[in-house]
């Protein structure tokens, strides 16, 4: 901690008596929480690094999916004209309907990460002006 050295006359003078040599009022209560660690600051870019690498994959895998429905759907739209049984037909909407599925909890994942990438970013935000205020 640095300190410098001031000249001062007059009321100043008078006002730092009253304060007492380390600066606080002998009324304040001087209650500081310890600053948070720089591992905290460590450990929030870490999982920013993880949340940043599950969008990646959400990302990946939502296109996949969406891949997934249009080819199953243009095979339904195949089979409809070719006139095909009542079975395939039946195979090819419930293929259209689980990649509906699959698609909607990729992009439920993406959201909660997109959370959780948010929220670590405000963490470490925080703990970096706390580190700062030291």
């Amino acid at each position: 901690m640095k300190r410098q050295i001031v000249t001062v006359g007059g009321a100043a003078l008078l006002g730092l008596a009253l304060l007492g040599s380390n600066g606080v009022s002998q009324a304040q209560q001087t209650t500081t929480t310890p600053p948070p660690a720089q591992g905290d600051v460590r450990q929030d870019n870490k999982d920013i690094r993880q949340d940043r690498k599950d969008l990646r994959q959400d990302r990946r895998e939502t296109r996949e999916d969406r891949q997934d429905l249009r080819k199953d759907r243009r095979e339904l739209r195949e089979d409809r004209r070719e006139g095909a049984g009542k079975g395939e037909l039946a195979k090819d909407r419930a293929d259209v309907r689980h990649d509906e599925k699959d698609l909607k909890h990729d992009r439920q994942a993406r959201r909660e990460d997109r959370k959780d990438l948010h929220q670590d970013r405000k963490d470490r935000r925080e703990d970096r002006r706390e580190n700062h205020g030291k």
